[in-house]
């Protein structure tokens, strides 16, 4: 009996010991996977969040400000139109 015991607690010791090299080699593949993606990334140039964030903010307000000059060139042709046809039915008018 106890021969069994001890050997239980030998295999429940294993055990423990096996999960927690088990934890530890889980981390190290993780840091390992970690490290190349990195690298991956790296070698891709690609932009970091924050970088795509504030040029993203840049072109939606450079967006809205081209949209306002539109409007403004716009409403200028209307004048500028409105100002042709006064100044040629007046011209038509003195004929």
């Amino acid at each position: 009996m106890v021969n069994k015991s001890k050997i239980l607690s030998d295999i429940s010791k294993m055990a423990v010991d096996a999960m927690g090299t088990f934890s530890g080699l889980k981390k190290e593949v993780e840091t390992i996977v970690s490290i190349r993606v990195d690298k991956i990334i790296n070698k891709m140039n690609l932009v970091k969040r924050d970088e795509f964030e504030v040029l993203k903010k840049l072109v939606q307000k450079l967006s809205n400000e081209n949209e306002k000059l539109r409007k403004k060139r716009a409403s200028k042709k209307k004048i500028s139109k409105v100002i042709r046809k006064k100044v040629k039915s007046k011209r038509s008018t003195k004929k």
